[in-house]
């Protein structure tokens, strides 16, 4: 993997999946990698529905999630799910070898769409997905913006709309 291609993304504090302060949540850390958002699967055994086997609302939620910043990228506003459809193809393990990966495959101003899969090291697929995307308003990116957690190199995904808009951040 060329590290220099890899931009971390910010995190919020208390979001399911990549929230530093949600102790019951993921704690995992996005990045994009080329075109494409990615999260390693940080699940431990509480996620699991059954020993060894991640809770299907909890990879749901990874699929989502990284759709979600996927779409954001794209469009450079927050976005919300308008449709999503899980394929689920073997049991997915609390393996943090395993990654989600998700492209946008058609984006709009009203609407992004969005795929995802999680995969292994050898390229197993576990579980895919396909995802309709709306955006927020501006006020409403730039509000959810403000609460992000940024760190030193990582992308600031709504930076543009900041400048467009005059909005302090």
């Amino acid at each position: 993997m060329n590290t220099d291609n890899i931009r971390p993304l910010p995190v919020s504090k208390h979001c399911f999946i990549c929230g530093e302060e949600n102790g019951a949540g993921l704690q995992g850390r996005f990045y994009v990698e080329g075109d494409t958002v990615k999260i390693p699967v940080s699940a431990k055994e509480q996620h699991c529905g059954y020993p060894g086997v991640v809770h299907g609302g909890v990879v749901a939620a990874l699929l989502d999630e990284c759709m979600g910043w996927a779409a954001a990228r794209a469009i450079g506003r927050m976005c919300v799910t308008g449709e999503m459809t899980v394929r689920y193809l073997k049991n997915v393990p609390p393996d943090p070898a395993l990654t989600v990966e998700a492209e946008v495959t058609k984006a709009h101003r009203r609407m992004v769409h969005t795929t995802a899969r999680i995969v292994g090291p050898d390229g197993t697929r576990y579980a895919t997905a396909e995802g309709k995307f709306l955006p927020l308003s501006v006020e409403y990116t730039l509000a959810v913006d403000d609460g992000m957690v940024y760190k030193d190199g990582e992308e600031r995904v709504f930076e543009a709309l900041r400048q467009e808009t005059n909005a302090p951040g």
